[in-house]
C-alpha cells in the first residue's frame, strides 16, 4: 500500500470496525491507534505525490 488512497481507506475501515464495536483480537483502542497511523502514511504518500509532481 504505497498510495494515498489505500492508506486512507484502510484507515477508515479500522475506525468503522471501532465505532461497531466488533470482537476480536483487537481492541477499540487498538483499531483507533492502527487507523491513525495509516492517516499518517495516507499523508505522507500524498504528499510524496505532490512533491514528485511538482519536481518535473
Amino acid at each position: 500500500m504505497a498510495d494515498y488512497a489505500a492508506h486512507a481507506h484502510k484507515a477508515q475501515d479500522l475506525l468503522e470496525a471501532a465505532e461497531r464495536g466488533e470482537k476480536g483480537r483487537l481492541s477499540a483502542e487498538t483499531r483507533v491507534r492502527m487507523a491513525q497511523v495509516e492517516a499518517l502514511l495516507a499523508l505522507a504518500a500524498a504528499i510524496d505525490k505532490q512533491e514528485s509532481a511538482a519536481s518535473r
